[in-house]
């Protein structure tokens, strides 16, 4: 059977992009995971890279100097993940190697050689990924193009999350257009659930300061007692998890613990009636996202609030799964969630169930097949 190496520098079990690559290729490819963390209970092998220790002084100077000099391949293969890597993957054979996101592109290609073809799933827009600061506009902006200059031509294709970004690498690093493999979860099989006396609000997804949760919990203290909201948040960072807690726990903000990723799907769709989501638009990457959550309220057949970011209002309104509010305040949310009422959501979750079967894994994959099986011979 052949080999596809799965790439990432990302812990394997809480990365449902990796895991739905993996499903996509199981039985017909003998798959090998690389990442952080322990196996992560897909593939047939795993391969566990050391996630990086903090750097030591003199190795952010070189870096700084690095970066300042625009020396950039020193600068990635001064991280310790990245030749660990190298030197636990290089005694075996590939067919092929996915490669995930601007951090897997060096190890990825320093595997291939010149014979083993590399499939590339950017994600996002990799020189997007950052909003502008001191530190990014002196010192790593150039970084990402680097990679993706570099890199990205010598890809046997390229793959990425919409459409807009595909535009971009398009315009800016390659002559052919990446595919797009939107983040749709697996199909479940589920009902609408009919709308209670009260209008059960969620959002599940990171503790990232970056993502101004605290945003959607001013909107749900401005509507009125019909409505609640949990948070089911990844403590990814604990100190602004907590200070969210200690700011706006109450009877009708509740804090969650989140769910095993498999079960996301399930969970909302019996508890809840909005999956909400406001995301400032400061980075090319929160104007264009089109995140796993969208996919998983859908696929929980939920309605949707949401704020206008341009993929996400796209999809939006052409289904007819939610609302979008005017603008990215607090309020433009509260507003167009005080509008609603049981039987404008139940349409709304209605929509979400005829929806989920197209916005699935498995009707979304065929096309990555495709490709996987053209590269592979």
């Amino acid at each position: 059977m052949q080999r596809i190496l799965l790439l990432s520098f990302s812990t394997l079990l809480i990365d449902p992009r990796v895991r739905r690559h993996a499903s996509a290729l199981a039985g017909k490819y003998h798959v090998v995971t690389a990442g952080y963390g322990a196996a992560p209970g897909y593939g047939d092998e795993h391969v566990q890279v050391p996630q990086p220790a903090p750097s030591s002084y003199v190795k952010k100077a070189l870096k700084a100097a690095s970066l300042l000099l625009r020396a950039y391949s020193p600068v990635y293969w001064l991280d310790d993940d990245k030749r660990a890597a190298v030197e636990l993957l290089k005694g075996q054979a590939f067919d092929l190697i996915i490669a995930n996101d601007a951090s897997s592109l060096p190890v990825a290609f320093a595997l291939a050689g010149d014979t083993v073809p590399v499939i590339v799933d950017m994600h996002e827009y990799a020189p997007g990924e950052q909003v502008a600061g001191w530190k990014w506009k002196y010192f790593w902006r150039g970084y990402p193009t680097y990679l993706c200059r570099r890199f990205l031509p010598r890809a046997a294709h390229v793959v990425t999350v919409c459409d807009s970004i595909a535009g971009l690498y398009q315009r800016e690093f390659l002559s052919e257009r990446p595919s797009v493999v939107m983040n749709c979860p697996q199909y479940i099989e589920a009902q609408p659930r009919p709308v209670g006396e009260h209008i059960r609000l969620v959002h599940h997804g990171v503790a990232d300061p970056t993502r101004q949760l605290e945003l959607m919990a001013q909107a749900v203290l401005m509507l009125d007692d019909r409505f609640t909201l949990d948070f089911m948040l990844m403590g990814t960072n604990q100190a602004y998890l907590d200070s969210l807690k200690q700011q706006y726990q109450s009877s009708r903000i509740r804090f969650r613990d989140p769910v095993p990723m498999p079960l996301i799907a399930q969970t909302l769709n019996e508890q809840y009636d909005v999956g909400i989501y406001l995301l400032a638009d400061e980075a090319i990457n929160c104007q264009f996202a089109l995140p796993n959550k969208l996919f998983e309220y859908m696929q929980a057949r939920l309605a949707l609030a949401i704020s206008p970011n341009h993929e996400m209002a796209a999809l939006v309104n052409a289904t007819g799964i939610g609302v979008v509010s005017e603008d990215f305040t607090p309020a433009a949310l509260a507003r167009v969630l005080q509008g609603l009422d049981a039987a404008k959501i139940e349409s709304m979750k209605q929509a979400s169930h005829e929806a989920a079967s197209t916005y699935s894994s498995g009707a979304i994959y065929h096309d990555f097949q495709r490709r996987i099986d053209a590269a592979m011979g």
